[in-house]
């Protein structure tokens, strides 16, 4: 009987543990990981209040650990707030209490989800130190902040009673001049401009919250003020277009049914432009405020240009990186003149779109040749029985356009020595060592399964070796070969007809000195 007790109390302990343990499992899953911020400099003398931002998600409380630092509460200053999970705005006063001679540091501690961690980092000013900012109006900005200027240097004026350097700034922001240092009592002239490429968009405005100051400290060590640097984005008439080959004033002729786009070898302002081929759409890059932007397509007739509102030509994608596409058409062509305005430079027509053209309206005021994207000919494309083909169309990791250029000046006599071929259909494209490659050669009537026996296609490198080149069939079923660049470039892609080159394509290495295509020559004639 003893024994049957003891299992049974064995087998309610263990069900017990496996409740208990179901329970605290179930407990550990839905509880939240505490986040913190980075730590935030804050620096400033006795009398400032300091804002800064951070985000927490879940409830928190936030301390101070030094009697001068205050946190600024609703109905009192305090040493400890507590809050819920969000976007928090805390507002820090510097007092004079404890006054020291030298620099003195306070510690702002979050708490969250039993962990405390120092999030920011305050330090006072010895007293009697006093710095202050101005802009260029005269208004004092130490509490609201510096304004960086988008394409020029917002000036702003420094006072202060003692000798101090810029020691800190954000990556981007370009401080004029790369530094700036003044003595006591002596106004000194700044300006701060936007700088690309670190981590932020110009096209994005950045308020105070996003806690971005510049650190003006003393010679001596023994003063520091932060001071918040806001920036409003782009000036709202701004629009930067990323074209998809070097000439922005191309005509592009489309096919009927819209899916290809080819650089017909003209422009608008009477200059040449290179053949180049894009299917289904044209890429473009836009960069405006906000990518607020409007499309604009103005239908060129014999007798004028009027706005087009079928909508037959489209922008899609998002934050600026944008794919063109036209509609099908079912006979006959159409052209039309495409651009992108700024919303707020579309939001200023009382008139409509007739504000862009000149009185004659059979053009567009040049005004707005910042906003062109491109004129486009659509139309059925005719071709002759003996054209070889256009420019090879050729992707860089199956997505990125490579552009071609019809150049038979360079390795016109290297081709015709090693590859026995004379004609001009010779096409130069850039493409970096061991970047991978689609290209289509876009060959009339081409089939390389007929030319298995005879040869279709030789590929080298400058040295004379052969580069591998896999064959395969887009969706259209046109002819396309995968190939990586070798480290011995430029290589040679020789497309033959039953044994005989019809066409060349070299890809060289971006920047490829003149001297080393010449030694790759004497290479490959070896």
């Amino acid at each position: 009987m003893k024994t049957l007790i003891s299992k049974y109390w064995l087998v309610l302990m263990a069900l017990v543990s496996v409740t208990l343990f179901t329970a605290c499992s179930s407990d550990d899953d839905d509880a939240v990981t505490p986040v913190f911020p980075q730590v935030q400099p804050i620096a400033g003398e006795a009398g400032e209040v300091k804002e800064f931002t951070f985000e927490a998600n879940e409830s928190w409380s936030l301390s101070s650990d030094k009697i001068w630092c205050k946190l600024v509460g609703e109905k009192a200053d305090a040493f400890v707030l507590n809050g819920t999970a969000g976007k928090q705005t805390i507002k820090v006063k510097i007092t004079a209490d404890d006054a020291s001679d030298d620099m003195s540091v306070a510690q702002l501690f979050l708490n969250m989800g039993g962990q405390k961690v120092a999030i920011a980092e305050v330090t006072r000013s010895a007293a009697g130190y006093k710095l202050q900012v101005f802009d260029a109006a005269g208004n004092d900005i130490t509490e609201t902040g510096i304004t960086v200027g988008y394409n020029v240097y917002n000036k702003f004026t420094v006072k202060s009673n003692f000798r101090f350097a810029v020691t800190n700034t954000p990556a981007w922001v370009d401080l004029e001049g790369g530094f700036l240092v003044g003595t006591p009592n002596e106004a000194v002239v700044g300006g701060v401009a936007f700088k690309e490429n670190q981590g932020v968009s110009a096209k994005y405005a950045i308020a105070k919250d996003g806690n971005y100051t510049i650190t003006f400290t003393s010679e001596d060590g023994k003063a520091a003020t932060t001071i918040p640097v806001i920036y409003n984005g782009m000036t709202t008439s701004t629009m930067d277009v990323t074209y998809p080959t070097s000439s922005q004033w191309a005509v592009w002729n489309v096919s009927l049914d819209g899916k290809v786009f080819t650089q017909n070898g003209s422009s608008l302002n009477g200059g040449d432009t290179n053949a180049f081929t894009f299917y289904n759409f044209v890429p473009f890059t836009l960069k405006t405020l906000g990518d607020a932007y409007q499309l604009v397509v103005f239908d060129k007739k014999e007798d004028g240009l009027r706005e087009e509102t079928s909508g037959a030509v489209k922008l899609q994608g998002e934050k600026g990186d944008v794919k063109l596409t036209v509609a099908p058409l079912g006979s006959g062509s159409r052209e039309f003149l495409v651009y992108a305005l700024p919303q707020s430079v579309y939001a200023t027509f009382d008139n409509g779109l007739d504000e862009m053209l000149e009185n004659d309206y059979t053009s567009v005021k040049s005004d707005y040749d910042r906003y062109f994207l491109m004129d486009v000919v659509q139309k059925e494309a005719n071709s002759s029985a003996d054209d070889q083909s256009a420019a090879p169309t050729i992707l860089k990791m199956n997505y990125l356009p490579v552009e071609c250029k019809k150049d038979k000046s360079m390795y016109g006599s290297i081709i015709s020595e090693a590859f026995g071929y004379n004609g001009d259909e010779i096409y130069v494209a850039q493409s970096e060592v061991g970047s991978s490659l689609t290209v289509n050669p876009n060959i009339k009537d081409w089939n390389p399964t007929t030319m298995m026996e005879t040869g279709y296609l030789t590929v080298m490198d400058s040295n004379g070796n052969d580069v591998d080149a896999e064959a395969s069939q887009d969706e259209k079923e046109n002819w396309i070969f995968f190939v990586q660049v070798p480290e011995a470039t430029p290589m040679f892609m020789v497309f033959k007809d039953n044994g005989t080159p019809v066409k060349v394509l070299v890809v060289e290495s971006p920047g490829e000195g003149m001297s080393k295509k010449h030694t790759s020559i004497r290479k490959i004639r070896k």
